[in-house]
């Protein structure tokens, strides 16, 4: 395809605002700012009783104003108390939860409950982002692109040059500016933020409450964890962002969510504002079927023998159990979404869905010839660059899941390369122990090794190392990786004991010994653990050269059938991807049938703690106070009408990552629920949308209330929080 080809694409106005349009059932994570042009009557008709400018509004305030993006979008949460007191996910809060506990303070099994702010605990790094308001800037950002453009270079849609420009000529005092596009170009907007930094753990339960189930219950219905965790955001005396003092005050927010513990029932609207990270629908067949038949199998294989080590070495020991948690969650939540999106997107036939639509729009391209000269053979180019590049897939993938984030090891002895290039721009041997990259080396080092075991490391690297020598492509493999192995004659184990043992990296006496005489080049170049992250990274580079030309390509066709499916869909909105800008998805209330025979309720209850409970199981267990809590049975008025205390309800909110912690908003604004899962059956959803089969999980918001109240007696925050009865 040509270079004007590509330019015209990025270029040309696809998309076309209206009132009238139609979707299928209720998918789309829409953007917030435009929901009054796009999506209000929808809601109006399915329930809702607020009017747009009471959802989003930039002059008064609205509920938008309540929604904040944590840490730049991992999740979402709410505000619900005029003192900066704001509600999440635990999972969200999770690892800032597993890097406070010890034995002697174990908040993941305990719980952490704060009688007053002074008890507070500050989380370093923690960011807490609010939407203040919205520009359409998609002119001028053609424009930075197409001055940014030298002959023969493919533009891509976006770049963060071009994004740099935008951002620095609209800059704001006292908010962040972020440009992001939408539909691979069609439009571009930024976003002004206000950004807070001073953000405080308020109250936690138990992981027993917050993650009951676990594994065996993640991503799937019915579920009953009691998915939440409190956060305060602080201020300086005026309520503006500040860095952590003990002098900044909790902020007063603009809007706070009243809380309803009314409750559901099936068909009530519902709504959800929030984060969602991303998605991708609009991957054509054949990036579908390198998902779910090379990449994700490549993944999958890799983190099943990780999770298996971690969950061994966990089991067997309680310090272990604390210092592993968060990492083996991190591994586990994607390792099992990546496992039903495979089951799922075959049982839905995604690529034939795909495959007919593309036959479609090829045949809608060669009706007209001035769309057969824009477009050209689209789709044949992009069948023709996927399959150039699918026999490298899953060495790309076997590098980022062994070597990147396989064994703490070797994702430690990465960082060692800054290090290294800076003694070669400075032409230096050694750099002091003063020097800023070795204190923020060892004040990285600190916690690195409070949740790190060098045994367990250990059997993690032979693992990691064995897959990644038998999975890479032979065109691609590091040189020093063969050494090694010939060295050792195929043993793994002797290979790691060599790596640990001839490492400055795998203790952490060895490691600030090192520290402390400053850090020297002779030992970076010698270092096995750094040899090995070098090496691997180096050919990692390799193969993405040598790709370059065909990613390109494929980016830009990408790019070119997106605009096509716009053109050929004219009169209809087409719901952007996710990518971590505030979007709105409503809907109702409902259960459904997942295969013949079977049917789930739109709502699961406390019974389930009583007939899942088995006593110590890693997954199913109960503290004692948590039991003694349940088997009481004093729900006082967070009971619904029927006597019974609800833990959690489904909806057909369109969701992915990110979502999680997003308030789940009735018909009146007032919070019902947190977002937290998907259900099995809805695991293909960041490629398809099955409008029968797509639920949004949530917590009710009443068993929060109930843990907070019965079970933790946290009554100074029941106090902050507006209750609607």
């Amino acid at each position: 395809m040509k270079k004007t080809t590509f330019i015209k694409s990025i270029f040309a106005t696809l998309l076309i605002v209206s009132s009238a349009f139609t979707t299928k059932a209720d998918e789309g994570m829409w953007l917030i700012h435009l929901m009054a042009q796009t999506n209000y009557e929808a809601m109006k008709a399915k329930g809702v009783e607020l009017s747009a400018e009471e959802i989003y509004s930039e002059t008064t305030p609205s509920l938008k104003d309540a929604i904040v993006a944590l840490d730049y979008g991992s999740c979402t949460g709410s505000m619900i108390s005029k003192n900066g007191l704001m509600i999440t996910n635990h999972h969200c809060a999770y690892d800032d939860i597993q890097k406070l506990s010890s034995l002697e303070h174990d908040y993941l099994k305990n719980g952490f409950w704060s009688k007053n702010q002074g008890e507070e605990i500050r989380i370093p790094g923690k960011t807490v982002m609010f939407l203040d308001r919205v520009i359409d800037v998609t002119d001028e950002y053609r424009k930075v692109l197409k001055s940014l453009e030298k002959d023969g270079e493919i533009i891509p849609y976006s770049s963060r040059r071009a994004n740099s420009v935008i951002e620095k000529k609209y800059a704001k005092k006292g908010y962040e500016a972020s440009c992001a596009a939408m539909l691979r170009g069609n439009k571009y907007y930024l976003f002004y933020y206000k950004v807070y930094e001073d953000v405080r753990l308020v109250a936690a339960p138990p992981t027993c409450f917050g993650a009951f189930g676990q594994d065996t219950d993640n991503w799937s219905w019915p579920q009953h964890k009691g998915d939440f965790a409190m956060y305060r955001v602080y201020g300086d005396k005026d309520g503006n962002p500040a860095k952590y003092s003990p002098d900044n005050q909790p902020i007063t927010p603009k809007y706070v969510l009243p809380v309803s513990i009314n409750g559901i029932k099936e068909g009530d609207y519902a709504m959800v504002l929030g984060y969602p990270g991303s998605t991708a629908r609009y991957t054509p067949s054949f990036g579908v079927s390198e998902k779910i038949n090379i990449t994700n199998p490549a993944m999958i294989k890799v983190r099943d023998t990780k999770l298996a080590i971690l969950r061994e070495a966990m089991n067997a020991d309680e310090k272990i159990n604390i210092q592993y948690a968060s990492k083996y969650f991190m591994n586990s939540n994607y390792w099992k979404y990546a496992i039903g999106e495979c089951e799922y997107t075959k049982k839905y036939d995604v690529v034939g869905i795909k495959t007919a639509e593309e036959t479609k729009l090829t045949a809608w391209i060669n009706a007209d010839p001035t769309r057969k000269a824009k477009y050209g053979n689209l789709i044949d180019e992009l069948r023709a660059c996927y399959a150039f590049a699918a026999p490298y897939a899953a060495s790309a993938i076997y590098h980022r899941e062994a070597i990147v984030n396989g064994a703490d090891l070797t994702r430690l002895a990465m960082r060692f390369k800054g290090f290294e290039s800076t003694m070669e721009k400075q032409g230096c041997c050694v750099l002091h122990k003063d020097c800023s990259q070795c204190k923020n080396l060892r004040h990285f080092c600190e916690q690195y090794f409070k949740d790190y075991d060098e045994q367990v490391d250990r059997k993690v690297f032979t693992a990691m190392i064995e897959l990644y020598v038998n999975n890479i492509d032979p065109k691609f493999f590091p040189e020093e990786i063969g050494k090694l192995v010939k060295k050792f004659k195929g043993d793994y184990q002797k290979l790691t004991d060599y790596v640990y043992k001839n490492s400055v990296l795998a203790t952490k006496d060895r490691m600030f010994a090192w520290l402390d005489k400053g850090v020297d080049k002779k030992t970076i170049d010698k270092d096995p653990a750094y040899l090995i992250s070098k090496s691997t990274q180096a050919k990692n580079y390799e193969l993405r050269d040598y790709l370059k030309d065909n990613t390109q390509k494929i980016g830009a066709l990408r790019t070119l059938y997106v605009e096509a499916l716009v053109e050929m869909n004219k009169g209809t909105v087409l719901p952007p991807d996710a990518n971590s800008t505030m979007r709105i998805t409503y809907g109702t209330v409902g259960g459904y049938s997942p295969k013949d025979g079977v049917t789930y309720d739109y709502r699961s209850s406390i019974d389930g703690y009583k007939e899942k409970y088995i006593e110590n199981d890693p997954e199913f267990n109960l503290n004692p106070d948590c039991w003694a809590a349940i088997q009481k049975g004093d729900w006082g008025r967070y009971a619904d009408k029927d006597g019974k205390l609800y833990t959690g309800f489904a909806t057909n909110l369109d969701i992915t990552g990110g979502n999680s912690g997003s308030p789940v908003i009735n018909a009146k604004g007032e919070l019902i629920g947190l977002a937290y899962d998907g259900n099995w059956e809805s695991m293909a959803g960041d490629l398809y949308y099955n409008p029968k089969y797509n639920k949004c999980v949530c917590v009710d918001i009443r068993f929060v209330l109930w843990m907070i109240d019965k079970y933790a007696g946290a009554s100074n925050l029941l106090k902050e929080i507006s209750i609607v009865e």
